[in-house]
């Protein structure tokens, strides 16, 4: 999305008044809220089954 499109975008939304440009912000901040959140848990999942991935496959059994 260029800055110019975005702009256009922003003023056409303040025409209905500045309430409907916050209900636009939030909306935007809740979404990188929510894309940073999940790629925070997929980091730490893949952290721990990295560390230890043998040891929840049950790999750290033995057969005699």
């Amino acid at each position: 999305m260029s800055l110019r499109l975005a702009a256009r975008l922003a003023r056409r939304d303040l025409r209905g008044g500045w309430r409907g440009f916050w209900v636009l912000l939030t909306c935007l901040a809740l979404g990188v809220a929510a894309i940073a959140a999940v790629g925070s848990v997929r980091a730490a999942i893949q952290a721990g089954l990295t560390s230890q991935g043998a040891i929840l496959l049950g790999g750290d059994a033995r057969c005699s």
